[in-house]
């Protein structure tokens, strides 16, 4: 999808509370999309994190390398992509940079020492701490091996970290505590079941956030990022462009000219969220000429508490059905492929949703043969091709200060998204501020987008005219048991310009 123009379906009951499509294509319903969850009881908890610190639940508090630079007051060896700031970005260089001398306390949350970054990660509650909580291991990881390294221009960073237990009135009390009292400088890997309640709030106080959009705040303030990229004006008035979501159709153009499905199954639930995904699946795919064969359920999707998998799986083999593309949670993935094993179902794609993308995929919850043919589309390099030097030195920072955690992809981006705030630190120089901070990252284009040294297809936060047709570039992998790990099949630079399909937004209070 374009960026920034489909908002991921994260895994988690969490989007269906909030009612998005996010950036990063393929299905990417989070589990959370699953549950209506606006309210509930518990207590948000905050962690503190600096080098050699623990974190929440265990995890170990990080903060991840940066990438080698040239920008101001950066050292490192290495070559890779000129920053607006004039910095260049080669993954797993050291902080370096002027000592705490040459450093002044140049904004909220910045002393000659230290940079306090924020984070709200929903690790409590009723989709336990996997749900979201890889995100806010990968930044741990970060955070303790580039503090490791020496800081970056001299300075440590300082991870506070408030879960919100997936609750909506946790997540602002958390983010007014962050702010408010704790005065971070800006939020990095925010990724809960409920964030809406807060981005009204982080708007007023300008603090910069790069997140992960599963709230409408990230394609309308200007002060949020999304981390797959933004192409809408964000001018705080205006959600998307000119009230409009848009996105393009380059998954479904893969999968019917490489894979050859013509015709595809869609599996998702009779849940608001889950169906509305289902149907803009359906409506991109239908405009790259895939025919719809079955939808699970019949059009108003499964029933969420019980799900009658097996019907559906028998009805879609006599449907002429060659792939499927879904909307459903980890659980109903597991089931799903489990049903397809029992009856003999074969197709030559299961597209799934980012959750999957992880090691757990080879344990016994997993059918097989099933899982051979589930794919993954994304925006980030995967963990498993660490022959990319930015994973490789990730893949040995997570060894090193992972905990033995189950790798995953959603691990790998949120260590990538705390290289991508100490790049744009780096650029500073020895007075970073927030004002700086939002310049930096609006200062990538369409066309001079931002990789963060090989993580990511280039990224933008610069609005473009739409509709429009725009090229987009993903990267497509497949679980294959003979090697027991995800495989590439279409690398990061895989793109196709292809038109955009107009969606509305769904309110969420953001």
């Amino acid at each position: 999808m374009s960026r920034g123009t489909r908002k991921w379906l994260i895994a988690a009951v969490a989007v269906a509370a909030v009612g998005l499509l996010l950036p990063g294509c393929g299905t990417r319903l989070p589990n959370s999309a699953f549950t209506q969850l606006n309210g509930g009881s518990g207590t948000n908890q905050d962690n503190q994190v600096a080098a050699g610190d623990n974190g929440a639940n265990g995890d170990t508090g990080t903060t991840v390398a940066g990438s080698a630079g040239t920008g101001p007051a950066s050292q490192g060896a290495g070559t890779g992509q000129t920053t607006p700031g004039g910095g260049t970005v080669a993954g797993g260089g050291g902080g370096g940079g002027p000592g705490p001398g040459q450093n002044t306390a140049s904004d909220v949350g910045v002393t000659p020492t230290s940079i306090k970054v924020g984070n709200i990660t929903g690790v409590g509650g009723p989709l336990g701490p996997d749900a979201f909580g890889n995100t806010l291991r990968g930044l741990q990881v970060y955070v303790q091996a580039i503090n490791a390294r020496g800081g970056v221009n001299g300075r440590k960073l300082i991870l506070d970290s408030c879960d919100d237990n997936q609750d909506g009135s946790q997540n602002l009390a958390c983010a007014q505590k962050l702010v408010g009292q704790d005065k971070i400088f800006a939020f990095v890997d925010n990724n809960s079941l409920a964030t809406a309640p807060s981005a009204h709030y982080v708007y007023t106080q300008n603090v910069p956030d790069l997140g992960y959009p599963l709230n409408n705040g990230y394609y309308k303030y200007p002060n949020m990022f999304s981390v797959y990229g933004s192409l809408f004006p964000r001018d705080g008035k205006t959600l998307g462009y000119n009230g409009s979501n848009y996105n393009t159709t380059e998954i479904f153009h893969y999968f019917k000219n490489v894979t050859g499905i013509n015709k595809a199954a869609y599996f998702f639930y009779s849940e608001a969220s889950s169906q509305q995904q289902a149907y803009i699946f359906e409506q991109e795919a239908q405009a790259e000429g895939i025919q719809t064969a079955y939808e699970s359920g019949g059009h108003n999707g499964e029933n969420l508490a019980a799900p009658n998998f097996d019907t559906d799986v028998l009805t879609m083999k006599s449907s002429g059905a060659q792939g499927i593309f879904d909307a459903v949670d980890i659980n109903g993935n597991q089931k799903i492929c489990t049903s397809m094993d029992r009856y003999g179902v074969t197709v030559k794609a299961k597209v799934s949703t980012i959750e999957v993308w992880s090691a757990d995929i080879g344990t016994p919850a997993w059918s097989k043969p099933c899982r051979d043919s589930i794919f993954i589309v994304g925006q980030s390099a995967s963990y498993a091709d660490t022959n990319i030097p930015a994973v490789a030195q990730y893949i040995a920072d997570y060894h090193k200060y992972g905990n033995g955690y189950t790798q995953a992809q959603w691990a790998l981006e949120g260590y990538a998204n705390g290289q991508t705030l100490v790049e744009g630190v780096k650029a500073m120089g020895t007075s970073p501020t927030r004002k700086g901070f939002i310049a930096w990252l609006d200062g990538f284009t369409k066309a001079s987008g931002w990789s963060d040294g090989g993580f990511y297809t280039p990224e933008a936060w610069s609005p473009v005219p739409h509709p429009a047709n725009i090229s987009s570039c993903d990267l497509y992998v497949q679980w294959q048991d003979s090697v027991g790990t995800f495989v590439t099949r279409a690398g990061l630079d895989t793109c196709y310009t292809t038109k955009e399909v107009p969606a509305a937004f769904t309110p969420d209070g953001s």
